[in-house]
């Protein structure tokens, strides 16, 4: 499987080959980042929305999704299916599975992680893919543990360090790739790069810091 990075919290994961044609999945496509060219992706089976915020879902870059990919299937959370109401949104739950094209998706959570008490809680699910990637949207429960990948936030106005620490010990990851970068300068991604790249190496796993279109293959 490989897993590529896009800005913020976007990652597109590959079944098979790279550019063997084989089904794409797509988490995340926020306003933060940018698409690849779609005509060099394989055939996206499905996009995943752990929440409606729209650095994690743009209408813009759903719609082109949905234009590229008749057939792709949309999942998200209800917020998700109200905030999008164009793109059809296949409404997910947290504990619920299903299988799409090649990917085994398996939800997890059900909150997005709290940003103050005047502000509402919304829907958020974390999704784990194949049994090797755990992608937890904007929440730091510890929903999975063992999972080979864990995409990581590492900034945000809802986000402890100490807490992001935690999450990486919990989980146990052999790969810890950090997303949700673009509310921290480069000075403070560097220093979550040491607290949170620490506390992947005490939990036997590494820190691997992906450039935008940059790949992890496991």
């Amino acid at each position: 499987m490989r897993i590529t990075k896009r800005e913020h919290a976007c990652l597109i994961v590959e079944h098979g080959d790279p550019g063997s044609g084989d089904a794409v999945l797509v988490i995340d496509p926020g306003s933060f980042s940018t698409l690849p060219d779609l005509g060099s992706l394989g055939p996206v089976a499905a996009v995943v929305l752990t929440h409606a915020h729209a650095d994690h879902a743009h209408p813009e870059h759903l719609a082109a999704l949905r234009d590229a990919n008749p057939d792709a299937v949309f999942l998200g959370p209800p917020a998700v299916a109200a905030a999008v109401a164009g793109i059809g949104i296949q409404v997910v739950q947290a504990g619920q599975s299903l299988t799409v094209g090649p990917f085994e998706l398996t939800f997890h959570g059900g909150v997005h992680a709290r940003i103050h008490s005047s502000i509402p809680p919304v829907d958020n699910v974390g999704v784990s893919v194949n049994g090797v990637l755990y992608h937890p949207g904007d929440s730091l429960e510890p929903a999975v543990t063992g999972m080979p990948v864990l995409a990581a936030p590492v900034s945000g106005p809802w986000l402890k360090a100490g807490e992001v620490m935690d999450l990486v010990g919990a989980v146990g990851a052999a790969h810890v790739v950090p997303i949700h970068e673009s509310h921290a300068s480069a000075v403070g991604q560097q220093l979550m790069a040491r607290l949170v790249g620490g506390a992947a190496e005490a939990a036997g796993g590494r820190y691997d810091a992906l450039a935008v279109g940059e790949s992890l293959e496991v």
